[in-house]
């Protein structure tokens, strides 16, 4: 019975999942393009949605502008809820409006990440910002790095015009988003996201198969012991 219960609740959980999951992605996708937006507004010069590889494996950031005689990296967060964590934690908390409660890759180790390998590429000063679009409040005291859009823009714009080193830098990285190879380096991406997301569905077919085990070895006792 407990197999049973927990196969059918992993079957009934599938869609819901994969709704979710679908609507995490909209919300994203709509997160940033109003950042494009605003970024195009402000006059600031950006490219959008470009896919970077070094020895650890593929990034995939999502927008890159030039103020100053430096380049920005913008990584777009659309949370809805709480967001809990320390500046150096890997993990996070994001307490969502339901008051259901979901572990997060901290925001500003991943884009630091990004950081590096935008410098390693083209060489010139980088500056990290966490953006958040969505409807989030931070706990605690503001963390430097992590801003709204309105901040954001703001920062860029007392930044100045982009220097000819920056808008060069960037000019290279929209030569290298042309490329054939972007769309290759995108889909590896996506595949290497998708075998590290946490699966709701695959962890109770996981205790679905464990209770199955469970059953069967319970009843295989008894029928020893008459």
């Amino acid at each position: 019975m407990v197999a049973t219960g927990a196969a059918a609740a992993a079957i009934i959980t599938r869609p819901t999942d994969q709704a979710t999951e679908t609507h995490a992605q909209r919300a994203g996708a709509a997160g940033e393009k109003r950042v494009a937006r605003a970024l195009e507004r402000a006059g600031v010069p950006a490219i959008h949605d470009i896919t970077l590889q070094d020895r650890r494996g593929t990034h995939q950031i999502d927008h890159v502008a030039a103020a100053g005689d430096c380049l920005y990296c913008l990584e777009t967060k659309t949370w809805r809820g709480e967001l809990m964590g320390h500046a150096h934690a890997q993990q996070w908390t994001l307490k969502k409006p339901d008051g259901a409660a979901q572990r997060v890759y901290n925001p500003l180790l991943q884009n630091e990440t990004h950081r590096d390998v935008i410098r390693r590429v083209t060489q010139v000063p980088v500056r990290p910002l966490v953006i958040l679009a969505g409807h989030v409040q931070l706990a605690g005291e503001p963390v430097p790095g992590m801003i709204s859009l309105t901040s954001a823009i703001m920062e860029m714009t007392r930044a100045g015009a982009a220097s000819g080193r920056a808008l060069a830098a960037l000019e290279a990285l929209e030569r290298f988003r042309g490329q054939s190879r972007q769309a290759v380096l995108s889909a590896a991406h996506r595949r290497r996201m998708r075998r590290h997301k946490p699966a709701c569905t695959r962890q109770l077919w996981i205790l679905a198969v464990g209770a199955a085990l469970v059953f069967f070895v319970l009843a295989g006792e008894q029928a020893i012991l008459w």
